[in-house]
């Protein structure tokens, strides 16, 4: 089958609302098996972006169904159809990596799509499309990229994944919460999770196992290639880095599942943040927000719901000098990759980022006749609301704008998830001033199923809470939280357009639509 008949087929699903289903687990253990689909590679293919000559090839082997037997072979081809095959080899499935097969597969041409599939003694897996990148000193006219997040398996289906199969895109940004280590509450549940709260590595397995038994899911990972970072719940809800001394077993766990199921080759221990050049276009910048940070301002040291509200000495902590997200290492990375690529005239700098970059502040107390009568009032003063995003990191948000502004490096965009709604923001150097220069925009993806903040699921309650973000702070040209879906970045040398393409995943039948645009010139952010 060619790749363009299957997203003929996946489209005219998405166009009549008729998405492919999945039926509901009903199984109670950590150890959950899905229903087989009959192919010893029954969770499917992924591929991972790698390098110029080189992609990661993932599967499963399915215990049940190998007799045994662990070996499988791999070929890599120039089609679809597999007739022209350039690469192969044989690989195991090793059963201390939950019989996960991953594969670093070189020797390729850069910048071109290859097609792969794995085989059990002449019984093959789907097909899978995998890229290389180009080389780094390509001359490139275009990139297109998926992003999306949030995918609790328990909140809603995953029509948004059908969409992206039929999608047109280079690779997608996964931007985190891929699983959930938790069950959802039973009112917004309109899907069993039988694996309860994982907190071994055996249930983390399990969960990832669940997730990728999605017909949608499979289809997705099969079209494109992914690239993907974590967020919290591939580990415990709101962590930080001092969750990895107070939980060492459990952080551990879910570290090594994630790296088990990820098309990740891996670099140094548990670090992901990682960059990919596409030539002379862009430099893809995934970052790490999660494992590095300092406990949120007024937060707990470990995990748990983190403040909601921050005020006063809540900003005055999250404006200490040194008071970090990414930590000292990560963001030394990050000022260098980002100096770098403008130094070598790439075109376009984009941040793969967990968490909203831009504060929601709902009360300015930074005025400037304000700071004449107060004149101790902590930078960028006022009553911020979620303290688990960089609101709580306001010294290093600035740090990092400034040194960008200061360099005058134009092109950065941050793309963005964990929020589970759609945004729109210009990145001012200073916060007050909504006339002072843009130096990088953001975009926010919503969520594939996770819930939305509209919470009473009315089109009237969601339109009077969109409007408090818009009006608190102008920085916001859009929010949109009554939606899921996900993005599509279409970059080219002179503009980067942004679709937010949306769906209603609590509907057992939805289709995904275009819903807005936005298009950035390059040079002229604001």
């Amino acid at each position: 089958m060619t790749r363009l008949s299957r997203r003929d087929l996946l489209r005219a699903g998405v166009g009549g609302a008729g998405l492919i289903t999945v039926g509901s687990a009903t199984a109670c253990a950590p150890d959950y098996v899905p229903p087989s689909n009959g192919s010893a590679f029954s969770l499917g293919v992924v591929s991972g972006l790698h390098a110029p000559d080189a992609v990661v090839l993932w599967t499963r082997l399915d215990p049940a169904l190998a007799a045994g037997r662990t070996e499988v072979g791999w070929q890599i081809a120039t089609d679809a159809s597999m007739t022209n095959v350039v690469r192969s080899g044989r690989a195991s499935a090793d059963p201390s990596r939950d019989h996960t097969i991953k594969v670093l597969a070189d020797g390729l041409r850069p910048d071109r799509s290859y097609w792969y599939r794995f085989d059990l003694d002449g019984n093959p897996s789907p097909t899978g499309r995998a890229r290389t990148v180009p080389l780094p000193d390509a001359s490139v006219s275009s990139l297109r990229l998926a992003t999306a997040s949030c995918q609790s398996w328990g909140q809603g289906w995953y029509h948004a994944w059908a969409g992206i199969a039929a999608d047109d895109v280079d690779a997608v940004l996964w931007l985190g919460d891929y699983i959930y280590e938790s069950v959802t509450p039973g009112p917004l549940a309109v899907r069993n999770d039988p694996i309860g709260t994982a907190t071994t590595v055996e249930q983390y397995w399990a969960k990832y196992r669940l997730y990728r038994s999605d017909p949608n899911l499979q289809a997705g990972h099969a079209a494109h290639p992914l690239v993907p970072i974590w967020d919290d719940h591939e580990f415990v809800n709101d962590c930080n880095r001092h969750a990895n001394e107070a939980f060492p077993n459990r952080a551990q766990a879910a570290y090594r599942a994630w790296f088990d199921y990820m098309p990740v080759w891996p670099i140094d221990g548990t670090r992901i943040y990682r960059s990919i050049r596409w030539g002379d276009l862009a430099v893809i910048a995934m970052l790490d927000g999660r494992q590095y940070r300092d406990h949120p301002a007024n937060g707990f040291a470990g995990v748990g719901v983190e403040p909601l509200i921050g005020i006063g000495d809540v900003v005055a902590e999250s404006n200490l000098e040194g008071r970090s997200m990414l930590g000292q290492a990560q963001r030394g990375w990050l000022i260098d990759t980002i100096d770098e690529a403008h130094d070598r005239g790439v075109r376009w700098k984009l941040l793969g980022n967990q968490l909203m970059m831009t504060p929601t502040r709902a009360i300015d107390l930074d005025d400037p006749a304000l700071r004449r009568v107060f004149p101790d009032l902590a930078r960028h003063d006022g009553l911020y609301i979620n303290m688990d995003s960089w609101n709580s990191y306001l010294w290093e948000r600035q740090y990092l704008l400034d040194h960008w502004h200061d360099r005058r490096i134009p092109g950065i965009t941050v793309l963005t998830g964990d929020i589970h709604s759609f945004w729109t923001a210009s990145q001012r150097v200073d916060l007050e001033d909504r006339f002072s220069p843009v130096v990088a925009r953001e975009y926010v993806t919503g969520s594939v199923s996770s819930t939305t903040p509209n919470i009473l699921g009315t089109d009237e309650f969601a339109s009077f809470m969109e409007q408090g973000p818009i009006n608190w702070t102008p920085q916001f040209d859009y929010v949109n939280f009554r939606d899921h879906g996900y993005g599509l970045v279409d970059v080219s040398r002179d503009r980067l357009e942004v679709r937010y393409r949306t769906t209603r995943a609590r509907e057992r039948y939805f289709g995904v639509y275009d819903n807005v645009r936005f298009t950035d010139n390059f040079g002229r952010n604001s």
